[in-house]
């Protein structure tokens, strides 16, 4: 099928307003319906059509019934009082209701997680549109027929050719699970289907970049209109320049959601720690925390990120990610799995009428908890809820503050990095760094532990006298003011 068709939905937000003929309380039950639309079993007089503003759209003798219409603000059961009292005998009124292709996206049935975030109740209240999703990845492909309807190139910052196509899949994955092509009859769908997807490519067909590369992507998106940016991948170690492209487009007015990495460590990988970010880690079908994701004092929320080797559903399928790739349909695992869920849901509120600084704290303070009570290291504030979030963008009150959670538990280990050593004649001086303050303290090998054991700084230095003819065997050792500590793999000085 053409991937350039727009899927049809059919929306409305509500019943119709109240009518002035009658003071009559709309049934909260009423559900969705088609403003404005009636199903009336019988013909309407012209003078009583013309007071009730209707226009018969449609009328079928085999049925008994006719489809009207009115631009008037009036309710369904204003207007059947209003014809009972006029035209004799039994009549009803319905409101004309959506309705939506049942199965039309063959391997919909298969992606539980699309049923864990209850996506087609969400569509009633959005599905995207007038929003962009800027996906930083390995690029999109154009080539696949359940694409992403709308589609737009940024840049290649790989070929630096401008074509940002895929040649990884990561990138054409993660975009499908914000925006596949939806009720289109082929495959599967996504979370904001009327959404645009904007393509910066920065990872290679092998999935490596660079974060001078994704820095610059971040400001690029955002100058071209991104109302929320995707950032799949990561790093552990944290930039001053992809940082300030990170704040820069927060400041700006665009949400940045990120992974939070799957070596199944408590600490979250960057773009993901940095505090501007909504840090996503993932959970299985079942709801629990995959293996591999990784959490600390960074994490926000969870998202179904997959895991293949369980089957918890019992579908018959290992209970991966399923979205269309450059080689086909294919379950993939990861928090880069995870992230475009929220990314996703970050455009649904968009287009719903957030505000960029509300959509954060609505997907926090809605999110369902999974954990320990309140906000915990593994799963953040738990498993995202669209439909909470999504009701809660027109519900008074909402937009209000980040909830609290409380004193948070510092139990991330210091980083050891950027070992050195100089040898000058019977001198040696070792230096090295830590992501966070922490003790300065060496275990020489044979000679047992020198160091400072107080105080706590990022940049770290110890000298020693030494053999100029002899190696020197030594290890770092970083204790944090929580009491965390790491100890580096051994370290050798060679004369």
């Amino acid at each position: 099928m053409n991937r350039s068709l727009t899927p049809i939905l059919l929306l409305a937000l509500g019943a119709c307003a109240q009518s002035g003929l009658e003071e009559v309380d709309i049934a909260a039950d009423e559900g969705e319906v088609i403003e404005g639309e009636f199903i009336i079993n019988t013909e309407v007089p012209a003078e009583i059509a013309e007071d009730l503003g209707l226009v018969e759209l449609d009328w079928d003798e085999t049925l008994g019934a006719g489809l009207f219409y009115t631009d008037q603000e009036l309710s369904r059961v204003a207007i059947e009082a209003s014809l009972k009292e006029r035209v004799r005998g039994g009549l009803s009124v319905e409101s004309n209701r959506p309705t939506r292709a049942s199965g039309t996206d063959p391997y919909r049935w298969i992606q539980w997680n699309m049923d864990m975030m209850d996506i087609e109740t969400a569509w009633t209240y959005s599905t995207g549109a007038g929003t962009t999703v800027a996906v930083i990845d390995s690029g999109v492909s154009w080539g696949g027929s359940d694409a992403p309807v709308n589609l737009v190139a940024g840049w290649d910052y790989v070929g630096n050719d401008g074509d940002p196509s895929d040649e990884n899949g990561h990138g054409t994955h993660v975009a499908g699970t914000i925006a596949q092509a939806t009720d289109n009859g082929e495959g599967v769908v996504g979370m904001a289907p009327d959404t645009t997807i904007l393509v910066y490519r920065v990872l290679d067909r092998w999935g490596s970049g660079s974060v001078y590369w994704t820095a610059k992507a971040i400001t690029a998106a955002t100058d071209n209109g991104a109302d929320v940016i995707n950032l799949s991948l990561g790093s552990s170690w944290g930039s001053s320049t992809e940082r300030n492209a990170v704040e820069y487009a927060t400041a700006s007015g665009v949400v940045v959601v990120a992974a939070t990495g799957n070596a199944g460590k408590n600490s979250v990988d960057y773009p993901g720690a940095y505090e501007d970010t909504i840090a996503v880690g993932a959970v299985g079908a079942d709801k629990s925390v995959a293996s591999y994701s990784n959490g600390g004092s960074h994490i926000d929320v969870v998202a179904p990120g997959g895991e293949s080797g369980r089957d918890v559903n019992r579908d018959g399928y290992g209970d991966g990610i399923l979205q269309q790739t450059i080689s086909g349909y294919e379950f993939f695992d990861g928090t880069s799995m995870a992230t475009p869920h929220v990314a996703g849901l970050a455009a649904l509120l968009v287009s719903a009428g957030a505000s960029p600084a509300e959509i954060p704290i609505l997907i926090r303070t809605s999110a369902e908890d999974i954990g320990g009570a309140g906000w915990d290291t593994w799963s953040g504030y738990g498993l995202i809820d669209p439909v909470a979030a999504l009701a809660s963008v027109t519900a008074p009150g909402s937009g209000g503050e980040d909830p609290d959670p409380g004193p948070v538990e510092d139990t991330t280990a210091p980083v050891i990095s950027e070992i050195a050593g100089e040898r000058q004649g019977n001198s040696l001086t070792l230096t090295w760094s830590t992501d966070e303050p922490a003790t300065s303290e060496i275990e020489f090998q044979g000679f047992g532990m020198y160091g400072n054991d107080s105080d706590y700084v990022r940049s770290h230095a110890q000298g020693f006298s030494i053999d100029v003819n002899v190696s020197y065997t030594f290890r770092m050792v970083a204790t944090d003011e929580a009491g965390n500590q790491s100890i580096g793999d051994w370290w050798i000085s060679n004369p």
